[in-house]
């Protein structure tokens, strides 16, 4: 059993001007841009392709990714049209690993409203994501920077590899802390800090101006999905715009789990157990006791204040400017978010 403290949790509610849609502001006109990208790369000639891809990326997403890469390219002087498309490209792979995640599994809500493939059919999902896929790699390919290619290549492969570990870990209630990060590192982290890093490659950053970018953008992933992990314990439903306790119900081994398998008693783990097998809400509110019990919530908390703190040191050395700044406050937002 692990003796380790419990770091202090981050705090809950995000200070005034720090939300997602406050930094956003200051990038109102890429954004725009970057929306008319997107929207003039999901036509298709099959309307039934237009009107799923168009169902799952206009339905309310962070852009979390895009404003990712818009960010670290201004932090160092480049502000040119290449981001917009390239941006728009990793937000297609996200969204496309978001539509084949809803498929696996066979998930009814995606961002509060109903999913693709509830409202249509997990065959029209998948193909509909593999369209995403193509779509991203067509702008890439006009883009024609093989080292932008590269870093987009390895995200996407990584996020995939991601994904199966994840699947063949399900409801494994053996598995270690390192082999969770791991998942989280491929599944999250890498296609945050692709965005990051083709933010720098745009920039023409020196090899440690990018690899500081490329940290920043792991570090934050990392923290971003802690976050999400407890959210799906402790969120207000209808602000995160999924039922609490789904990737509980998934199978899905996440921080809060591991922290409190490593503690609580021998009924207590079958009690967990249970809850990753079993759809029913007294079986969630059980677990959730448990990790109340042993402080997982906190640690899980603090674990993501700590890689948010990692991400806003690897940034030390970028010249000051505004994108810095609100790269920094990023820091803040994906510890501090209810959604």
């Amino acid at each position: 059993m692990s003796s380790r403290p419990v770091p202090s949790p981050a705090p809950l509610e995000p200070p005034p001007g720090d939300t997602l849609e406050a930094l956003a502001l200051q990038l109102k006109d890429e954004l725009a841009a970057v929306e008319v990208e997107i929207q003039k790369n999901l036509m298709s000639q099959v309307p039934s392709v237009t009107q799923i891809a168009t169902h799952i990326v206009m339905s309310g997403g962070k852009r979390l990714r895009p404003i990712l890469c818009v960010l670290a390219a201004q932090a160092l002087g480049y502000r040119g049209p290449r981001v917009l498309s390239l941006a728009t490209a990793i937000e297609f792979i996200h969204t496309a690993t978001l539509l084949h995640d809803d498929v696996i599994d066979n998930a009814q809500l995606r961002r509060g409203r109903p999913s693709c493939n509830a409202i249509w059919d997990n065959k029209m999902s998948v193909l509909v994501g593999d369209f995403l896929y193509c779509q991203a790699s067509s702008l890439i390919a006009r883009d024609g920077d093989l080292k932008v290619l590269r870093s987009i290549t390895d995200a996407t492969t990584s996020t995939t590899e991601g994904e199966v570990l994840e699947i063949t870990k399900s409801r494994d209630l053996r598995l270690g802390e390192a082999e969770y990060f791991k998942i989280v590192e491929f599944k999250t982290g890498m296609l945050m800090a692709c965005a990051t890093q083709v933010g720098a490659i745009l920039a023409g950053a020196t090899p440690d101006q990018e690899k500081a970018l490329a940290d920043y953008g792991m570090h934050l992933g990392i923290a971003f999905q802690l976050a999400d992990d407890v959210l799906d314990y402790v969120s207000v439903e209808a602000e995160f715009g999924k039922e609490k306790g789904v990737d509980l119900k998934e199978g899905k081994i996440t921080l809060p789990l591991l922290y409190a398998l490593e503690r609580c008693t021998p009924a207590e783990r079958e009690v967990i157990r249970d809850g990753t097998i079993s759809a029913r809400r007294d079986s969630f509110l059980k677990v959730l006791e448990v990790l109340k019990k042993y402080g997982a919530i906190d640690y899980a908390l603090g674990l993501a204040a700590r890689r948010s703190a990692d991400a806003r040191r690897s940034l030390a050395a970028l010249p000051e400017s505004p994108a810095k700044a609100a790269l920094l406050k990023l820091g803040d937002y994906v510890i501090q978010r209810k959604k």
